[in-house]
This record gives structure tokens, sequence and C-alpha cells, in this order.
């Protein structure tokens, strides 16, 4: 038996279908570990990240980072969280938990003492329970993550497989800044200072498995000097050799560090994209070729500002399936890149071959970034909209997405409709009869010279444009049609053209994934929330038995109540969800309080007078309930100003608070309570009637009369 082993922890790398609900905070952190491929970090700073990922996953008090040193074999702590400045000397060499991590390559914990090692162990560091888990790297342990806590059994198999998949994630990002690169004279270019075509072969192998066990995206990309030999020749004491070096200059700024960037032949480049998207690709090579020939020329070289340029084929995984279909179909349209003179990048998402009319100035970089926004929607359609505004020049933008039905197109967000912000913000248009409707049935862009003559049989808001061009582009994930993202009034009021169009599209499908995504985030978010809410609600209803279905009824005739007033419908549910959970704040309220079956102290009175604060306050971290914050704080107030927690009076208690004191005083008196029997539907009714205008709106009283016979 290794040493240690029978502390490794045996589950499973996988998620449980059914904990996916219920654990949904895990997963955003997971989601948040695959978006760390888009930062360009240093190893240092990405162990930061893991370090701060990791505390979302479990509780911990204290956290060191080891790395492998490769030439003496040993670990050092690169990083140590939690330890202040009395970190002890030999822990920076490692631990036994380290030595059984690395001899298992499997997670490890530890969380009681066993036997004199364990306990030294333990006492050195100052804890109680271990986790330690291994980064492995070409088979190899090259790095452990420990966390340490101070209470015992404080590590669970769930913060363990959340652990180990974290870990998982990051594995690629981790062996490509902890691989050693070999040295300048072993197989590196001594122009360029890059790897040369073996390690090219080593890695595209390696990120085709990852990628394809991972079922994750990446991008190929072959890059060729345009004219290489002429311009050798015209810098012949330049060499071709410097002009290499001069593009690789150029190109090295907008290279990530887990990109793989080598001298791919004689006159060419490559640069392999772990975790990017075909499209995302293609207008990165677009970004690269524009910065390559507008950059300034080194007067010594003897060439003329703009004669340097390149040619880009690009290819992506999973488009093509296997290495050599990769290859080829990137060789292939740096062919079709090359011809004419060159200076153009081809892939499947390219545009029909001429050069756009400018360059892309915005960095795909900052859209992606808006990918922390996807737990806030809002943020995000605000982000999105700013974004394609200033990228395409237009000073009205606007997004519509499917409602639930898939039969209507809902605005979501937009800049550039004053004088008609309320009217738009309501806006809901049928599939079947609108211009944006048969752009997404389509599922192709509407590019239109003159919108005014477009619609002229069609009915008009009143809005005017500053140009007539208008451009409807739909959003489709995953084939499916889900919105569309409207643009007109160009600045410079000109018109909308296909480069324009071109320019757009391969940020419409990353727009389209960030949407599905954050939408679908949000679907599992209110069931988790609405989850939570229930349990919370379940765990101040059985304090006390006088309370079981209380809430349930008391929502009920209270939707029925606000409707009978004529409230709209919308409204009338946000009441009735404020009455299922007016209640919530009992929770923390003792059972012997809540069930008493004699008057109450006065200590005892005042307490319980905080709990619709203490509602209000709890049901501020659920915002997908919808529910009436006002009516939850208000339903103690009484209409002749003597009720609690404000003391309001008459009309300045909200209408929602007035229903609810209502619907929630009925209830409780013909139900038993600890220090009182039921009372009969016509002696509560009496007593309704009797505190009208006094604890109770007269209005009010009188419709849940009728409502209720």
């Amino acid at each position: 038996m290794k040493k240690g082993e029978r502390f490794v922890v045996n589950v499973a790398p996988e998620l449980d279908i059914s904990s996916i609900d219920s654990l949904f905070q895990k997963l955003n952190v997971l989601f948040k570990a695959s978006m760390v491929y888009s930062l360009r970090l240093d190893l240092h700073s990405a162990m930061k990240v893991m370090l701060d990922l990791a505390r979302d996953l479990a509780d911990f008090d204290k956290a060191i980072f080891y790395l492998l040193d490769e030439e003496d074999k040993s670990f050092y702590a690169e990083l140590v969280c939690g330890f202040g400045e009395k970190v002890p000397p030999n822990l920076r060499k490692g631990n036994i938990f380290l030595d059984w991590t690395t001899e298992n390559h499997l997670p490890i914990r530890v969380q009681e003492s066993d036997g004199p090692e364990v306990e030294a162990a333990f006492a050195e560091i100052s804890c109680r329970s271990v986790v330690s888990i291994p980064i492995i790297v070409e088979s190899n342990a090259r790095a452990v993550i420990q966390l340490f806590s101070s209470r015992p059994y404080n590590f669970t198999d769930d913060n363990i497989r959340f652990l180990w998949i974290l870990v998982l994630q990051l594995e690629g990002l981790f062996h490509k800044m902890m691989r050693t690169e070999p040295g300048l004279g072993e197989g590196k270019d001594p122009f360029t200072d890059l790897p040369m075509r073996p390690q090219f072969d080593n890695e595209m192998e390696r990120e085709f498995t990852r990628s394809r066990r991972n079922n994750r995206p990446f991008a190929l990309m072959l890059i060729s000097i345009d004219r290489f030999s002429e311009l050798s020749h015209q810098a012949a004491s330049f060499g071709g050799g410097m002009i290499l070096r001069e593009v690789v200059k150029r190109i090295i700024p907008m290279v990530r560090r887990i990109d793989t960037f080598t001298r791919y032949s004689e006159t060419g480049l490559a640069i392999l994209l772990p975790e990017t998207e075909l499209e995302q690709a293609n207008v990165l090579a677009n970004r690269i070729r524009s910065r390559v020939s507008g950059a300034p020329i080194n007067i010594q070289s003897g060439l003329s500002q703009g004669s340097l340029t390149i040619s880009i084929g690009l290819s992506g995984y999973p488009m093509a399936a296997t290495v050599s279909d990769l290859l080829a179909e990137a060789e292939k349209n740096l062919e079709k890149a090359m011809e004419n003179g060159g200076n153009r990048a081809v892939s499947r998402y390219s545009s029909n071959g001429h050069l756009e009319k400018k360059p892309i100035s915005l960095d795909l970089q900052e859209l992606l970034n808006t990918l922390g926004a996807v737990f806030d929607m809002d943020r995000l359609l605000r982000h999105l909209v700013d974004f394609f505004s200033r990228l395409t020049e237009a000073d009205r933008v606007s997004i519509l997405l499917l409602d639930e039905t898939g039969n209507r197109l809902v605005f979501k967000h937009g800049i550039g409709f004053q004088g008609f912000e309320e009217d738009i913000q309501k806006s809901v248009i049928a599939v079947e009869d609108s211009i944006c409707g048969q752009v997404l049935k389509k599922k192709e862009p509407l590019l239109v010279e003159n919108i005014d003559l477009y619609m002229a049989d069609r009915p008009k808001r009143g809005m005017r444009y500053s140009s007539p061009s208008f451009l409807s582009v739909p959003l489709i994930y995953q084939g499916k049609p889900i919105g569309v993202i409207n643009f007109s009034n160009r600045i410079d009021r000109g018109s909308f053209t296909r480069d324009d169009l071109n320019l757009i599209l391969p940020h419409v499908h990353t727009m389209a994934r960030l949407l599905a995504e954050g939408k679908r985030f949000h679907v599992v978010q209110k069931d988790f929330l609405n989850d939570t809410a229930d349990t919370l609600l379940n765990i101040a209803e059985n304090k006390s038995p006088y309370l079981k279905g209380h809430s349930d009824r008391v929502s009920e005739s209270t939707y029925r109540l606000a409707r009978s007033l004529n409230i709209p419908d919308t409204e009338a549910l946000r009441i009735a969800n404020a009455a299922r959970f007016h209640d919530l704040g009992r929770i923390a309220i003792d059972e012997s309080i809540l069930s008493k079956p004699g008057p109450l102290e006065a200590e005892e009175k005042n307490l319980m007078r905080q709990y619709p604060l203490w509602s209000n306050r709890l049901l501020q971290n659920f915002p997908n309930l919808e529910v009436d914050l006002a009516a939850v704080r208000t339903h103690h107030e009484r209409y002749d100003g003597k009720g609690y927690p404000d003391g309001l009076m008459g009309e300045e208690i909200p209408i929602g608070g007035r229903i609810l004191a209502v619907t929630d005083a009925y209830d409780s008196m013909i139900h038993e309570r600890p220090f009182r029997e039921a009372m009969s539907h016509e002696q509560a009714f009496a007593t309704l009637e009797e505190e009208s205008g006094a604890m109770f709106d007269k209005r009010v009283v009188k419709a849940f009369r009728e409502t209720i016979q």
C-alpha cells in the first residue's frame, strides 16, 4: 500500500444531474473558472484566482500552493494564505500530506489524527483537517493545492468533488504555464525566439486531445508574410529573418499566455488558440493583420510604409474533426488568403474577401470580459448595447428577445430612443407580423438602404431616423433563434454596408451565447432561490404548529382580494407573493414566544414587532420571487396610524399592506392560536368591520367580504 493511500478520497470528478439545481452556486464558480482562459495572467496571478475560486467552493482558514522545482525535483511553497508571518520554515518545502498526494496522484483528505505523524503535522500547521489536490501535467504532479481548516471534519465529499473538478478544468491553463520550455538552442528559432515546428506538432496533438476529451473549442491560425521573397530582396541588408522578427514583434502583444506561438515554416508562423471559437479567432486574425500592416516600418529596413502585410488561414475544432483536417483546412484557407496580393484572413466565418473599410478597433476581449456579467442580465445587456453602438457607430441600438411562447419579441435594452423611452420599453412585437420577426424566422440579417420606404405600408411609431439605413441581425444559439439586435441612425448619417455586417457577425455569435447562458443561469437561479425561500418558510412555519398552511391560505385570498379591487394581475401576484412570505422573519423568533399560551411580556412584544422588518430584509436576497416588499413591511400598520413598524396612516400605507393586513388578520382569527380558540367566520367578519377605519381600510374590508361571500 502506498503511503497515505487510505486517505485518498474516492469521488469521481463528475456532476450528478439531480444536484445541479441545489448546487448552482458551485457551478457558477466552475463557469467562472472556464473563463480564466481569456485572461492574460502570469502563473502567480493564476494561482491567486484559483484560490479565490476554491474559497467559493469550500470553507478553509489557510492554504498553500506548492510548485515543483524542475532542477532539484522538490516542491516549494509558491503561494501561502492565512499564515501571516508565522509560516513554519519547514512547510515551505512540503509536508506529509504533500508527499501522500504526489505519490497517489489523487486528492487526499485527512480529518482526524491518525498517530503521531499526522498529529505533529496538524500541530505544525495549526489545523484539524486538510485537503490536498494534485495538478497533473504530462502524467506528473507539477503542483499541489492544500487547504486547511481549524475545524475537524470540515471538508465534505461535495467540497472535494467540486475542488477536483476546478483543478481539472484549469489543468490546461497550468500545463501551459508550468511546462518546461526548451532552451534557446533547443528548438527555438534564433531570429524570432519562437519555438519551432516540432514543438508546434506536440502542442497541436496535446490541445486536440484535451479539447476533444473536454468537448471544448480551439482554433488554429497559420500566418504567411506576403511577398516574402520580394521584401527580402528589397531589404537585403535587413534580411528575411529580421523581417520575420519584425512581424513577430507586432503580433506578440496580441497573444495570450495560454496560446502557442511558433515559427511554423521558413516564411510562416502558427498560433494555437485554446478555448477559442473559430468566429472569435477570425476577428482576432483581422486585428493582427491590421496591426502588422499599420505599424511603423523600421527605416533601416529599406521597406516602404504599408508594404509589410500578412495573410492568415484559419481552422477550428470541432468543425474540423481530426488534426490532419485542421491543418489541411488552415493551409487551404491560407492559400485563398494569399491570392491577389494577400493581406486577408480566411476561415469559414470570413467575409467575401474584400478588405474592411476600417480596421476593427475594438477588442473582442472587451466583449468577452462581460462574461462576468452573465449573472446580472441587466448589466450584460447594457454592456452589449454599448459595445455594439461603438463598434458600428450607430446612435440607436436595441436588443429584443423571444418570450416563453416563442411568438413574441420583447424589448430588453436599447439606446438612442430619446422621447420614446416609455413606449419602447413596453414594446412587444409579434413574430408573424414584423420585420424583426421575419429576420428571426429566416435566420438571416436584413440590411435596408431606406427604412422609411421599406416600412411605407406598415404602422409607424412616430420615431424619426437621422439616416434611413437600417440593419437587423438574428441572434442564433445552437441553431435556435433567441432574438434580434437592431441598428439605425449612424452617427455619420451614412448607410450600413456589408462590411459593417461582416464586422458585426462574429461578435453576434458570442453575444447570443452570452445571452443564452445568462438566461439559463437565471432559470436555474430562480429555481434555487424559490426552493431556498420555501425551505426557510417551512422552517419558520414549523416553529409553531399554529402557522402551518397559514401563508398559502393568506396568499390565495390576497390575490382574489387584490383582483377584486381592480389591481392589475402582475401587481396582484406580487402582493400575493408578499402574503406567502410575510411571516419569513419569524424564523428568527424563539418557538417559546411563538407558541406562548398567555400574554407576551413587553420585551417579547417588541421582538414580535420586528419580524416584518426581518421578513423584508430576508426577502431582499430573493429578487426573482417578485414580492411586493412594501406590503411585507407594512402589513402590521394601522389605518389610524397606531401600527408598526413605521406608524403610517391611511393612504400612506401602500395598498398591498392594507390588503395583507385584512387577509392576514382574518385567517389568524378563524384558526386556533395558543392564546385563544378559533373564531367563526361571522365573528371574524364582525371584528373586521368593527375595526374598519381604525385598524383596517374600510374599502378593503368591504371588498373582502364581497370576495369571500
